[in-house]
């Protein structure tokens, strides 16, 4: 993720769409859903609510835990932080619990944070509220796809190496 003071909603984004430059989206609808929940966010911010979304509005401004708190309530994902080890330091929870898979976001030298990707599961696309969307369907009907079309492409290539040869000992033998 790029430095730039939008890290935190680049590693959300590289989660929720695949890709990080979605980052202004994310971020728009974050602060979107703080000032629609205002009431309950303005209670941890020290000073002007207002002030505070119009200064994280802007695309150079970091992160934190309050922002943090309402993407997991956004995506109904939690979100995981690692730093430095294997267990989360922190965790922050959706309105209610189901077992999709949270987002994981690693923060480096108490000013950045990264994408942690799970490679074994498939969780683009999760949190956005698209009815039956299954997470790494496509991937799995694509490699089906290129298996068979590769073992179609050996088949026949096998079998036309066969037939050179039957061509060349016919054309030897007679």
């Amino acid at each position: 993720m790029k430095e730039d003071g939008a890290c935190l909603f680049r590693a959300v984004a590289d989660q929720v769409y695949g890709d990080q430059d979605m980052h202004e989206v994310v971020r728009k609808h974050c602060m979107d859903y703080l000032m629609k929940n205002a009431d309950y966010f303005s209670n941890y911010v020290t000073e002007d609510f207002t002030t505070y979304i119009n200064r994280k509005r802007k695309s150079t401004c970091h992160g934190n835990h309050i922002e943090m708190q309402a993407m997991a309530e956004m995506y109904n994902r939690p979100v995981e932080v690692y730093q430095y080890g294997t267990e989360p330091i922190n965790t922050f929870h959706g309105i209610q619990h189901n077992e999709d898979e949270p987002i994981r976001v690693s923060y480096h030298r108490n000013i950045h944070y990264n994408s942690v990707v799970n490679p074994n599961k498939a969780t683009i696309g999760v949190g956005l509220g698209l009815p039956s969307f299954k997470p790494g369907l496509a991937e799995q009907s694509l490699m089906k796809s290129a298996i068979k079309t590769s073992e179609e492409s050996w088949i026949e290539q096998q079998m036309l190496e066969d037939k050179k040869r039957a061509t060349d000992w016919e054309a030897t033998n007679e």
